[in-house]
């Protein structure tokens, strides 16, 4: 206990100065926790276990049903019940008992409820018992073990006096809303010369079992091949063995050899194991212990023998296909089992699938804020909480079918075994989240547990979500307190009519024609990692990014709080925006643009047309060649960045026009641009300003091209002492290495001298580019 103690104390101190030094982002001390395979061991206590080689065959690897792994999923025939149509069971024997279902039961030789066989001279009435034993021997210590032990076995006598038509038919419809499965070892005769069975009532039978039996699901009839191989016979001359509405088997012997009595038949489905000729071993099962029986035999045969084998294995089958198992269809049309989810995995359903699956959607996601409840309840009652999911909640989040549904409770009880939790979706689909454990008998409640479900899977988000508390304790005992509660959805944006048309197209290529063809569903390439270790920032780059930002935030600061506290004079001496953007829109802030009230206002570049200039021009040509940018510079070559769409706004100087000169009033057109290359998205404005003598095409270019680019003006030789607003509507020039005419009236741009038009003024102004 010192050194024990020692160590714990060591422990102690490491953990203490683990969590206390800087380098330790984490540390929690580890103990050891028990954790057990979940795995069933096959221990059968059953004497002549050993000898059911048609169970476990160690001399012919492989000549066996391969049950063992079967039952080591735990699946041993539970909730199936399977009728022996024979000469009765014993069903008081101890091998057969635990398992004997009364209710399925009936003796119609005797037109009583007891299937007891009657015992003979001959010993002739233990057949049905034998097969009986090979279905569902009850695992103890007792003789053998039944192919699906924990399954029940019913007897209906009928071999034990004379055959009808009717008492077949009462046999193949007794009790099946109790039998799921019937398995009959008889037949007529087997000696190579007969054709019989079954008639007319007994035809009816097995299609009315077949369609109305097993709840719905239609009962299901084993029957034997028949023993007549020796004289030639064939099961096709069997009416049972060659009826569509039974499952025909027929037998092998255990090294998978055809034993003498063995038919064939082109009616047969399958075939499983029963003796063989006189060196090979028979069937080990259950026998009567009436007279000098002893209650277990080793000498079982025949199809007789084969036939229940079947049988039981179809146990098994259903066993994993319950109606008991309450498999559910929730509001998608998916069926879900809370033992079985959304049923077995079929590889066939799924490489087919794969081949035509297309890839769905992003996942979507839905919390509801942390609902604390504080409600107090006690055993025998169950309490409801309520959540709604609104259209508008699921709008947003796009979240139009579920997939996973989360439910994070914490719940406070004395006894934590007796609390189940369901959940109930908007359109009615319960999910159990936490069963009852009886033997959880914790005071911890649960705290802070995440349960989910898949239950609603295809399912609308929105409506009234309902999580259901039941305390199994006894009523008004015990206490339990629901704290709070949360609830998360995940789905996608996949609507109802998307989630149909997927399901048809899977269902589509069930056939497997897609398999061998080329055609493959599109696929985005994977995404890149999210998380790199390699290249994960050091420590001290996030320090100095924090700092950084930190500075930033600062600077920020300051601004702000010097923009805030500027005087009247600072704050007006702000011009305000230009284009301001329409509201939600960007704005153009960055940039501010002077105004353009008058021509003065705007430098002007003036590019002569010609050589020489007339005398009664040569004032204007001079006054705007004396403007300060105008020049010859080679940024007169520069293009500026036109748009797209660009204004063109053609109007008379102010006081240039008078009415006796005989041109246009003042007018104002706008035309459309779109033979101009563009590069970005603002407006290129061109004014046209006439003064008589000389004509000036303003070009607003974009804001990062104002400082780069001069405007343009054009100078238009004047004959005769009068402008022609016609030839000058429709000439402009551009500011390019080579002189290019911009045609307004042709609709063309063209190289060389500009050549003059005789339209009107009029016509040409309302030209579009």
């Amino acid at each position: 206990m010192g050194i024990l103690e020692h160590k714990m104390g060591h422990g102690r101190g490491i953990t203490t100065a683990l969590r206390g030094h800087p380098c330790v982002e984490w540390s929690e001390q580890q103990f050891i926790h028990r954790r057990v395979k979940r795995d069933i061991k096959l221990k059968f206590q059953d004497p002549y276990y050993s000898l059911q080689w048609h169970l476990h065959n160690r001399d012919n690897s492989g000549m066996d049903v391969n049950v063992l792994n079967v039952w080591k999923k735990n699946i041993t025939g539970s909730g199936v019940t399977v009728a022996v149509i024979d000469d009765g069971i014993e069903w008081t024997n101890p091998d057969l008992q635990d398992n004997y279902s009364p209710e399925g039961s009936f003796d119609l030789n005797s037109n009583d409820p007891d299937p007891m066989p009657e015992f003979d001279t001959k010993g002739q009435n233990h057949h049905g018992t034998r097969c009986a034993g090979e279905i569902a021997a009850v695992a103890n210590s007792v003789c053998a073990v039944g192919v699906a032990f924990h399954a029940k076995i019913s007897g209906i006598k009928i071999l034990d006096g004379p055959m009808t038509d009717n008492l077949e038919a009462a046999a193949f419809n007794k009790n099946m809303h109790i039998n799921d499965v019937y398995s009959c070892s008889w037949g007529p005769d087997d000696d190579g010369k007969t054709i019989d069975g079954p008639h007319y009532l007994a035809r009816k039978a097995l299609l009315y079992g077949v369609t109305g039996g097993r709840q719905g699901y239609g009962s299901i009839f084993v029957v034997a091949s028949g023993n007549g191989g020796s004289a030639g016979d064939n099961c096709n001359y069997d009416g049972y063995a060659n009826s569509i509405y039974t499952v025909t088997i027929g037998a092998v012997d255990e090294t998978g050899g055809i034993p003498y009595y063995a038919e064939s038949c082109s009616s047969m489905l399958a075939v499983t194991f029963s003796s063989g000729d006189a060196f090979h071993k028979g069937i080990v099962t259950t026998d009567w212990q009436m007279g000098k029986g002893t209650g277990c035999t080793t000498g079982h045969s025949g199809t007789s023998a084969a036939a229940p084998l079947a049988a039981g294995m179809v146990a098994l089958m259903l066993q994993i296909n319950r109606q008991s198992s309450e498999w559910t269809v929730n509001a998608a049309g998916f069926y879900h089992s809370h033992q079985h989810g959304f049923g077995l995995m079929d590889a066939w359903r799924l490489v087919n699938a794969a081949k035509v699956w297309e890839p769905v959607s992003w996942l979507m996601s839905l919390n509801s804020p942390t609902l604390h409840e504080d409600y107090v309840f006690t055993g025998g009652h169950t309490v409801k909480f309520f959540y709604n999911v609104t259209k508008r909640d699921a709008d947003i989040h796009f979240l139009y079918s579920l997939e996973y549904v989360l439910v994070t409770v914490s719940v406070s009880h004395s006894s934590r075994g007796n609390l189940e939790l369901k959940l109930v979706c908007p359109s009615g689909t319960k999910s159990v989240i936490a069963a009852a454990r009886p033997k959880d008998k914790s005071k911890d409640g649960i705290k802070e547990w995440t349960f989910s479900t898949v239950r609603c899977w295809g399912e609308a988000a929105v409506g009234i979500w309902e999580l259901l508390i039941t305390d199994h304790g006894n009523p008004g005992e015990g206490w339990g307190k629901l704290e709070h509660w949360k609830l998360t959805l995940y789905g996608s944006s996949l609507t109802p009519a998307n989630i149909q048309a997927r399901r048809e197209m899977v269902e589509d290529a069930m056939d497997g024609r897609f398999l061998n063809s080329n055609h493959s569903a599109p696929c985005p390439p994977p995404e890149p990692p999210a998380y790199d270790e390699t290249k994960a920032i050091r420590v001290k780059t996030l320090k100095i990014l924090v700092l950084t930002g930190g500075m930033t935030v600062l600077l920020a600061l300051y601004y702000t709080v010097e923009q805030a506290f500027l005087n009247k004079e600072d704050k007006e001496g702000v011009p305000p925006p230009i284009n301001p953007a329409p509201e939600g829109g960007p704005r153009e802030t960055d940039r501010l643009i002077p105004q353009q009230d008058t021509p003065e206002e705007i430098p002007m570049q003036t590019l002569p047309l010609t050589e020489t200039v007339p005398k009664d021009t040569a004032n204007i040509a001079e006054s705007v060649a004396s403007n300060d940018t105008a020049d010859n510079s080679p940024a007169l070559e520069r293009r500026p960045l036109l748009s797209s769409r660009c204004d063109v706004q053609i109007q008379e100087l102010p006081g240039s026009a008078t009415e006796d000169s005989g041109l246009m009033s003042p007018t104002s057109e706008t035309y459309q641009n779109e033979m101009w290359s563009a590069r970005d998205e603002d407006v290129l404005n061109v004014s046209r300003q006439d003064n008589r003598s000389s004509v000036v095409l303003e070009l607003e270019s974009s804001e990062k091209d104002w400082e780069e680019q001069p405007l343009l003006a054009v100078d238009q030789e004047v004959s005769d002492g009068m402008t022609q607003l016609d030839d000058l509507a429709d000439q402009c020039v551009l500011p390019v290495s080579e002189q290019i005419t911009v045609d307004l009236q042709e609709h063309s741009r063209t190289s060389g001298p500009i050549e003059e038009e005789t339209s009107s003024s009029e016509q040409s102004a309302r030209q579009s580019l």
